[in-house]
C-alpha cells in the first residue's frame, strides 16, 4: 500500500495508470481495485467528471506536468496543467472511500478541481472534494478548487499544503450552513496555502473540530503561514469546539488576514463558542502583497472572540490572542478575564474621520444577479450610487470571466460620469449556456477618494 515519503515526492504505489486526455476519467479511476493502491496520473488537459469519482485507500490522482507556484507572501499560488470539472448534476467531483465505507488515505497533485452541483436541502452536495471517509494522513499538494455550489471540501482532513481554494459557494442556498473554501469537523493542517474570494468563511472548522493527526505529526487544527483575503466571511472560523472529551483545539499563526468578512461581519478570525485556542503572529489590516493592494478587513476588526451564551454550545474559555499585527484594526473580546479571553495587543485608536465618509456601493446592475436568458452580446454595466473617479473604472476594478475561472475577458470598459455607470463591452460575443461572474473590485473610488467597502460581484447565465 502507498505510504508517505516526503510531503511534496511521488509515493510508493502497487501500479501506475496512465489517463490520457480524452479517457474517461472517472469511469477510470472508478473501476480500479479498492485492494490496490494506484498511482493515477492525468495527461496535462482538462477532463469532464461524468460521475463521482472515488479514490480507494492508498490511491494517488497526480498530473503528468507537476505544478508551479507564485510565491504571495507566505503562501504559494499553484499553477497547474490538469483540470477535473464536475459534469451539471455530479454532486462531489471526488469523494475518497475505502473499502467497505471505510476511511482513504489519499493524495492530490497538480490537478485543478472545479464544480460540486448542490441540491438545496441535501447534505453532502455540492463541495468539490467530500472528505468525510478521506484519512487524516491524506496530502493536498499544488491542488486548486474552485467552481462548487456548496463548500470547496467538505470535511475535510489532512495536509492542504501549497493549494489555493477560490470562488467557492456559487449556489446562495448553501451560505448559511456550509460557506466555506473548506470546513472541516475535525482537526488538520492548512499551510502556505492561498484562501481567498469565497463567497462564505475562508477556512472554518466546526462541530467540536475533533481530535485527529495529520500528516507531519500536528494534533491541532494548525493554520499557518498562509494568505487569507477577500472571503465574503470571516477569513478563519474556528467554531463550537469544547465541552467533549474529543474536542479539539486550534494554532492559527503567521498568516496574512486581509479584506475579509464584507457580508457578514465575523473579523479576519473569527472564534465563535469555542476553546483552547491559540492565535498569534498574524497580520491584518490593509497591506500590499506581490504587488497587490488587500483592503483592512471589513469595520477594522481583526479579531473576534465572541460567545453566544447558548446553553447547547460550549462557553468561549482559553483563547490566547498574541504577538499579533494589527495595522490600525481592533481586537473583540479583550474585555472579557483573561483566563476566557488573553490578548497581549495594544487597541488602536479608531482612525480619523474622512471628510467624506460615504463609500460608493453599487445600487443595480444589467444584467441582473442570477438573471437567465441573457443575450448572447449584452453589454454588463453597473450603476454606482454617486460620482466615481472615471480613472477608477477600468479593466482592472471591473472584470468578466466564466464561473470557476479567474481569467478575465477580454472587453473595453467605460464610465458615464452623467449616470454613474459603468458599462463592460466584451471583445467578443458570449457563450450560450455558460454562467459568467460579474466584478466590480474595491479599486473603483468616489471623488472623494472612498473605495468601495467590499469587492461586489454577480453571476448570470447565456440563454
Amino acid at each position: 500500500m502507498w505510504h508517505a515519503v516526503t510531503v511534496s515526492g511521488a509515493q510508493a504505489a502497487d501500479q501506475t495508470v496512465n489517463i490520457a486526455c480524452g479517457t474517461d476519467v472517472a469511469a477510470t479511476i472508478n473501476a480500479d481495485s479498492g485492494s490496490t493502491a494506484t498511482r493515477f496520473v492525468l495527461g496535462s488537459c482538462d477532463f469532464t467528471a461524468s460521475q463521482m469519482i472515488i479514490p480507494r485507500d492508498g490511491d494517488e490522482i497526480v498530473c503528468a506536468t507537476p505544478p508551479t507556484f507564485t510565491q504571495r507572501g507566505p503562501a504559494y499560488d499553484p499553477n497547474t496543467s490538469c483540470t477535473v470539472t464536475g459534469a451539471q448534476g455530479v454532486e462531489n467531483v471526488f469523494r475518497p472511500i475505502g473499502q467497505g465505507g471505510s476511511i482513504a488515505t489519499v493524495r492530490f497533485e497538480g490537478i485543478r478541481i472545479v464544480g460540486g452541483t448542490g441540491t438545496p436541502g441535501k447534505a453532502g452536495s455540492g463541495p468539490g472534494i467530500a472528505g468525510g471517509t478521506m484519512g487524516d494522513q491524506s496530502v493536498l499538494y499544488g491542488v486548486e478548487i474552485t467552481g462548487s455550489d456548496a463548500v470547496g471540501m467538505s470535511g475535510g482532513h489532512g495536509l492542504f499544503d501549497r493549494s489555493e481554494v477560490f470562488d467557492t459557494t456559487n449556489n446562495p442556498d448553501f451560505l448559511s450552513f456550509t460557506a466555506a473554501g473548506i470546513k472541516a469537523i475535525d482537526e488538520m493542517h492548512i499551510r502556505n496555502s492561498y484562501i481567498h474570494d469565497n463567497q462564505g468563511n475562508g477556512l472554518w472548522c466546526d462541530e467540536f473540530c475533533e481530535d485527529a493527526q495529520p500528516l507531519l505529526g500536528n494534533d491541532k487544527y494548525w493554520v499557518h503561514d498562509n494568505l487569507v483575503v477577500n472571503n465574503g466571511r470571516a477569513g478563519i472560523r474556528f467554531e463550537r469546539v469544547g465541552d467533549v472529551s474529543t474536542a479539539g483545539e486550534a494554532l492559527i499563526e503567521n498568516n496574512e488576514v486581509h479584506g475579509n468578512s464584507p457580508d457578514a461581519v465575523r473579523g479576519g478570525i473569527s472564534v465563535r463558542d469555542a476553546q483552547n485556542a491559540t492565535i498569534q503572529n498574524n497580520s491584518f489590516g490593509a497591506a500590499s502583497i506581490g504587488g497587490v493592494a488587500y483592503s483592512p478587513n471589513t469595520g477594522n476588526v481583526a479579531i473576534i472572540a465572541s460567545d453566544s451564551g447558548r446553553t447547547d454550545r460550549p462557553d468561549v474559555f482559553n483563547i490566547d490572542i498574541v504577538g499579533n499585527v494589527l495595522n490600525g484594526e481592533v481586537v473583540k473580546g479583550c474585555t472579557l478575564p483573561d483566563e476566557v479571553v488573553y490578548c497581549s495587543e495594544a487597541q488602536p485608536p479608531p482612525p480619523p474621520p474622512l471628510s467624506d465618509a460615504t463609500a460608493p456601493t453599487v445600487m443595480s446592475t444589467v444584467p441582473a444577479a442570477n438573471a437567465t436568458g441573457v443575450a448572447l452580446t449584452t453589454n454588463v454595466t453597473a450603476t454606482l450610487s454617486e460620482d466615481m473617479e472615471a480613472s477608477s473604472i477600468n479593466g482592472n476594478t471591473f472584470t468578466l470571466s466564466k464561473k470557476g475561472s479567474n481569467t478575465k475577458l477580454a472587453a473595453t470598459v467605460s464610465y458615464d460620469a452623467a449616470t454613474d455607470t459603468a458599462t463592460l463591452d466584451p471583445t467578443n460575443s458570449l457563450r450560450r449556456g455558460v454562467t459568467y461572474k460579474a466584478v466590480v473590485s474595491t479599486g473603483a473610488k468616489d471623488l472623494a477618494g472612498n473605495s468601495l467597502p467590499q469587492q461586489y460581484r454577480w453571476f448570470f447565465t447565456v440563454g
